[in-house]
């Protein structure tokens, strides 16, 4: 049995398992390139919906209060002072022992 491998097969093979690790590098070196690239555009991304969701957590607070004033004009339009309100701006009308002076 003849073990022996010749000289140019020895080179060939030398050569062959350079380009592997090589190869395999350059690929890893890509993709760490493309995470963070994308890793930076997420982060943007993170910014402006933290921004947003600020915005929104205003708003929805602006509104509540609206909310609130709408309930306690709710709660004064029953009253009875609110219906005298009414009466005396929009109708004129006035207790009886009550005097009204008008501007012309």
């Amino acid at each position: 049995m003849n073990w022996r491998v010749p000289a140019y097969q020895i080179q060939k093979f030398k050569k062959s398992s350079l380009v592997i690790p090589v190869l395999v590098g350059i690929i890893s070196a890509v993709l760490c390139c493309v995470i963070g690239v994308n890793c930076i555009s997420l982060k943007s991304r993170q910014k402006q919906y933290t921004e947003q969701i600020d915005k929104y957590q205003a708003l929805l607070e602006k509104e509540q209060a609206r909310t609130e004033e709408i309930k306690e004009y709710a709660l004064y339009t029953k009253t009875t002072a609110y219906y005298e309100e009414v009466a005396r701006e929009k109708y004129r009308l006035v207790h009886d022992n009550e005097i009204l002076f008008i501007n012309e």
